[in-house]
Order: C-alpha cells, then sequence, then structure tokens
C-alpha cells in the first residue's frame, strides 16, 4: 500500500551538524607520538651516567609522551571550536 502523494511529508535535508574531532583518536596519536619522538633523542643524545640507554628511552619517552598528549589535546580543542564558529 503506498502513501498518495498529497499525504507524504514533505521531504527534508538532515540539519548540519558541525563536525567535531575525535579526541580519544588525536590523545593517543599525541601519546605515541611524543614517545617515539623523546625515545630517538634520547638515544640518539650522549650518554649520561648512572641511567642505561633504554632508561633514559622510557624517561626521555615518557616525557615526550606526556607533552604530545598536552599538544593533541590543545589541537583538538582549536578544530573542535573551529569548526563550531562556522555553524
Amino acid at each position: 500500500m503506498t502513501i498518495p502523494s498529497s499525504n507524504r511529508p514533505p521531504h527534508t535535508r538532515p540539519e548540519h551538524r558541525p563536525r567535531v574531532p575525535n579526541f580519544k583518536r588525536f590523545l593517543i596519536t599525541g601519546a605515541v607520538l611524543g614517545f617515539v619522538i623523546g625515545a630517538a633523542i634520547s638515544l640518539m643524545g650522549d650518554e649520561v651516567q648512572g641511567y642505561s640507554d633504554t632508561s633514559g628511552a622510557l624517561y626521555i619517552g615518557a616525557l615526550g609522551a606526556f607533552l604530545g598528549t598536552g599538544l593533541a589535546g590543545i589541537v583538538g580543542i582549536l578544530l573542535d571550536r573551529s569548526g563550531r564558529d562556522r555553524s
């Protein structure tokens, strides 16, 4: 059974909602990139007495992950705000 054309609801376009960044992905990507960059800097740098190469890479990598997560969070917030301003 079909609905007569006079009784059909008018075709409406879906409401346009701004795209929002996926913060979880931003933060995880920032942490991983920060850790990799920090560990690489640690392994390429001079040796420090009292720390093995592995310990230095983990400490500097953890610092890089912390900074990368913070930077990724800031970028995500800026992208979120710029997407909402247009709407």
